[in-house]
């Protein structure tokens, strides 16, 4: 393996649509690397922007939701999260995910925790994570038979021991957590 100095961008020499789905629109690049290579397929999911909320309701429980993902064929925690909508911010799209996903809702201002690139190589998206303090429960959450969810409240410790067991674990749920507890000066 060479060991290399700096690294350069690759240069995309084309592009097309490869799968244009609403959920899953995939393009084709043609790149060349810096060594000269060139690569005629190398595909891409042009994902939408995420956002993810880690609700703390006033007595500093975690507000989780847990749902089934195909993909992995199983049932994961997670924070509620969702896409941001057209004509919506990413604060108001984690709002409206909050509430649609646990029923939860907060007055307090929403921090921002972070950005994340969930997979750089692949999905030109971005996961935007926010801490709602204050989470409180306002109404039953919206029923969507493609997207159940089971909400759980779960303490601090709780959460540790979730991240320690051998389950899979949605990246959002850790880095989310690890950065809200970063906040609220507990790590």
């Amino acid at each position: 393996m060479k060991h290399i100095q700096k690294v350069h961008p690759w240069k995309l020499l084309s592009s097309q649509t490869a799968l244009n789905e609403k959920w899953f629109p995939v393009r084709k690049d043609t790149v060349q690397l810096p060594s000269g290579k060139i690569i005629d397929d190398y595909f891409v999911w042009e994902s939408p922007p995420i956002v993810a909320v880690v609700p703390v309701t006033p007595e500093g429980k975690f507000v989780l939701v847990r749902q089934y993902r195909h993909a992995m064929n199983s049932i994961r925690h997670q924070f509620p999260a969702g896409a941001v909508d057209k004509n919506e911010t990413a604060e108001q799209a984690a709002l409206r995910e909050l509430k649609e996903e646990s029923g939860y809702t907060t007055t307090t201002p929403l921090v921002r925790l972070g950005i994340f690139a969930p997979y750089a190589t692949k999905v030109t998206g971005t996961e935007e994570v926010f801490l709602a303090l204050d989470a409180t429960f306002v109404e039953a959450p919206l029923y969507d038979e493609q997207e159940e969810s089971e909400v759980v409240l779960m303490t601090e410790q709780e959460i540790w021991d979730l991240l320690e067991s051998d389950e899979t674990h949605m990246m959002t749920l850790a880095a989310g957590f690890l950065m809200a507890l970063r906040h609220l000066k507990k790590l």
